[in-house]
């Protein structure tokens, strides 16, 4: 049997974040990873679905010569191409994982394991590995529509959507969260007739009220077939078309469609561990419990990222990682405040948020009020042509305290980070409306959003 003092299993963007962690720390460390380095977010998640969003900005773009005084004869798009490149992106950055493993002196094992002790496990080629502390951070799988069958072609999930080398000329997206509001920018600047359902009221039903009104009303005038509250109930398909039907308020109705789109959730990579022969909780949808340090109820074994169920985000694994490394060094991290953590989806308008909603905030016992800053109102903006949208600052009235921070619009994900800073800081309103923002900047609206809070608008 090989021994470390740390093995990751799994490495995505929290295992392989983990181990640089525990090499860093001076720990002899091993990563099991049966696939690429880099998991779901470099090879089929963050960093593909952002290379192609960034082609059919491209081709939004050239849509729009008018508006910018200029004029393109003849352009071709080439969705091959798009998704060439996206491959091509995440392969680099997977042979940056690669370097750095190396440079690290941290140990691959191209291999899937189980544990067959608390301390040891046992790989799919037969070898044993043996460590003090051990990491799960193996990932999560788009949870699978019964209803559907995924062998046939036009069938797809998060995965399969981004091997297709053509974009359909129709699609049905089940699902408006982050990652079937993408996927719907993608195809949609291609030509492609996305419907799209969501069972919830409305698109993005996890932001702020205001943020997916906005987005909701954008995608329609953009000419998305939008329908929400919207319930998928049978599927009939022949491999070239596919006839969902769909129940609202009801009502039975159909959508015929050349593909269909599954972005309904995920579900936790744990069955093949073996974690009941070492007791380790889970919780009842098979998430993997564990405390404030990531520590799972059986000492030594920690767990990170999508299998704990608390925010599938691929920050937040790397942000697990780095504190239950050095939890296993003797240090005390600080717990994270997953309320703060940065959520971004990369839509047109870009939508991104930190902190507690208006709702949330109302029903955790703040007497909150807010403050709202359109983009139509910001010089940069309107500059890109890019004025959709705006910023909300929500807080608490007495004291002032920001409790939330709703953007969509241009570059708001860029913005999104300082605000957790603010939010950790537990700054006030009248804090932020004093800080001098760089001007002309999409992130003055910001500020202005404050002067608001404050009762004393300025450019508004």
């Amino acid at each position: 049997m090989t021994n470390y003092d740390v093995i990751v299993i799994g490495g995505g963007p929290g295992g392989y974040v983990a181990a640089i962690k525990a090499a860093l720390s001076g720990k002899k460390t091993a990563v099991v990873e049966k696939e690429n380095l880099g998991g779901v977010c470099l090879n089929w998640g963050c960093i593909p679905t952002k290379s192609l969003l960034r082609n059919a900005e491209i081709v939004r773009h050239l849509q729009q010569g008018d508006q910018f005084g200029f004029s393109v004869q003849g352009v071709k798009t080439d969705y091959a191409a798009a998704q060439k490149r996206s491959r091509d992106v995440s392969a680099r950055l997977v042979r940056g994982i690669e370097y750095l493993m190396k440079k690290n002196k941290i140990t691959v094992w191209r291999d899937s394991a189980r544990f067959v002790g608390t301390h040891e496990l046992a790989l799919a080629s037969g070898e044993h590995l043996g460590a003090k502390n051990i990491i799960i951070a193996t990932g999560s799988t788009p949870f699978a529509l019964p209803m559907l069958d995924y062998t046939q072609p036009n069938v797809l999930d998060s995965k399969k959507a981004l091997q297709v080398t053509q974009a359909p000329k129709s699609i049905i997206i089940i699902g408006a969260g982050a990652i079937g509001m993408e996927f719907a920018t993608v195809f949609h600047a291609y030509g492609t007739q996305v419907h799209l359902v969501e069972m919830l009221p409305h698109l993005l039903p996890n932001e702020d009220a205001e943020i997916s009104a906005l987005v909701e009303k954008e995608f329609i005038k953009k000419g998305f077939d939008v329908h929400t509250a919207t319930k998928l109930t049978a599927v009939r398909n022949d491999g070239k078309t596919v006839c969902a039907r769909f129940e609202k308020d009801g009502k039975s109705f159909e959508i015929t469609s050349e593909s269909i789109l599954a972005a309904t959730g995920i579900r936790p990579n744990t069955g093949d561990l073996n974690l009941k022969s070492i007791g380790i909780k889970t919780d009842s949808r098979g998430y993997i419990v564990t405390d404030d340090a990531m520590r799972t109820n059986v000492p030594g074994i920690y767990a990170i990222g999508d299998v704990t169920g608390k925010l599938a985000l691929a920050h937040t694994a790397s942000a697990q990682g780095i504190r239950a490394v050095e939890h296993l060094c003797g240090k005390n991290p600080a717990p994270l405040c997953y309320q703060n953590i940065p959520r971004c989806t990369y839509t047109v308008p870009e939508v991104a948020s930190a902190g507690l909603s208006e709702a949330q905030a109302s029903q955790a016992g703040y007497d909150t009020a807010s403050a709202v800053f359109p983009l139509s109102a910001n010089g940069k903006a309107i500059s890109y042509g890019e004025d959709t949208g705006f910023v909300k600052l929500v807080y608490e009235k007495k004291y002032g305290q920001l409790l939330g921070v709703h953007m969509a619009g241009v570059h708001v994900t860029e913005m999104i980070g300082g605000m957790v800073g603010f939010l950790g800081m537990e700054m006030t309103v009248e804090e932020m409306a004093d800080i001098v923002f760089p001007h002309p900047t999409v992130s003055e609206a910001l500020m202005e959003a404050a002067h608001i809070a404050e009762g004393c608008p300025i450019h508004i």
